[in-house]
């Protein structure tokens, strides 16, 4: 009985491996017939698609972690779709390494001649650059792959940073990026409110008067659009974001004005770059 067994299992074993043969054999013909290599074609499109569809758990930590891609490292937080620069931005002589330019922009304020020549990054320990008109913010942020976030995106990476004075909002003076360690946002992003107010991509009609808004939204300040019985000023003032080391309590993440002409620059106003 128990040789019986043993053919049996011997048996078996042998038609799965004439099985497999078999198997092995037809598969082989299909893929040399024109059918089969039509057959290939579509196997090898479907494995790059799962290959650009599935990450190793090193690649996803990656993607999620990272903004990386425009070539500078510059330290940036993911907020929804979209990258935003941790930092408020200074200008260099180029993209990665070079010289932090704390003197003259050598550029135009028009931005018109800035391609090339100034570069922003989002870097942690240094003064942020003030005294730079929109045009140039945008022209620095460009020359890194990057952009000015719209007035929504930066709202939306500055949620949960804080109405007070955890963040650099005065009396006093500019400080270097990051060192207001609480003053970061629910994302991860710092010094959205005070230190600097912050250029955003939006423009408006400039703005002579200021309100503010309801003590619910901390009562920031507002300067948008022309006050009542004031005359057409017919220039554009670009929109800035939440207040400046000298604002105090009208600093704030609701804090927005376009009292600012995107020609000029002062030493409240700089930016941070979106991706």
């Amino acid at each position: 009985m128990a040789k019986g067994k043993h053919h049996a299992r011997q048996d078996s074993a042998r038609w799965r491996s004439v099985s497999l043969i078999m198997v092995g054999v037809v598969v082989g013909m299909l893929f040399i017939t024109p059918a089969g290599a039509h057959f290939k074609r579509k196997i090898g499109h479907l494995i790059n698609h799962m290959k650009g569809t599935f990450y190793t758990k090193a690649q996803i930590d990656q993607r999620a972690i990272g903004c990386g891609g425009n070539g500078s490292g510059d330290a940036m937080v993911k907020v929804g779709s979209v990258c935003i620069d941790k930092y408020e931005n200074s200008i260099w002589t180029a993209k990665t390494g070079g010289t932090r330019i704390t003197g003259a922009i050598p550029c135009l304020a028009n931005g018109q001649d800035c391609k090339g020549k100034i570069f922003a990054r989002s870097v942690a320990g240094v003064a942020p650059r003030a005294s730079i008109t929109w045009f140039q913010a945008q022209a620095a942020l460009a020359n890194s792959g990057k952009r000015l976030p719209t007035n929504a995106e930066w709202q939306r990476a500055g949620q949960g940073t804080p109405d007070s004075t955890a963040c650099n909002v005065g009396p006093g003076s500019v400080a270097n990026t990051g060192s207001h360690t609480a003053c970061t946002s629910a994302w991860g992003a710092r010094d959205m409110v005070g230190n600097l107010a912050e250029w955003v991509a939006d423009w408006d009609e400039q703005a002579f008067t200021c309100a503010n808004w309801s003590a619910s939204f901390g009562s920031d300040a507002t300067c948008v659009g022309r006050g009542s019985g004031e005359a057409s000023t017919r220039f554009p003032g670009a929109f800035y974001r939440g207040g400046y080391f000298g604002d105090g309590a009208s600093a704030g993440p609701f804090a927005v004005g376009a009292s600012a002409q995107p020609s000029g620059s002062t030493g409240a106003i700089g930016f941070r770059g979106a991706r």
